[in-house]
């Protein structure tokens, strides 16, 4: 169990490094906005680690890229919770239950420029 709990760590620590290198904005991001971001991370790592773990059972040889693989989809998952709060604050709606589609969002912001 201490061997998992390390590879969660280390699977965590270079998915941050790597979304740092990615976005180095999340530096001077707010701390909910940070927290925001690893909240969402934090949520796939045990489903990330399981997807490893199976990749490296079923193919030895690639453990490391399937470790690789697995910081990759951690860090996008840290860069897309970055972009969606950006994107929610950018074009938020007067009306509270309003979700605009993707469509509808860049129509507004072509109108708006």
């Amino acid at each position: 169990m201490a061997r998992l709990d390390e590879l969660g760590q280390r699977l965590a620590d270079q998915a941050f490094r790597t979304l740092i290198s990615l976005r180095p904005e999340i530096r001077s991001a707010s701390p909910a906005r940070q927290e925001a971001v690893c909240a969402a991370m934090r949520a796939k790592v045990a489903p990330s680690i399981d997807s490893l773990l199976e990749d490296a059972r079923l193919a030895p040889c690639l453990a490391e890229a399937a470790f690789h693989n697995a910081v990759l989809t951690l860090a996008l998952t840290g860069v897309e919770a970055l972009q969606a709060k950006a994107v929610s604050s950018k074009y938020r709606s007067n009306s509270p239950t309003a979700t605009p589609t993707i469509k509808a969002r860049h129509a507004h912001h072509v109108h708006h420029h």
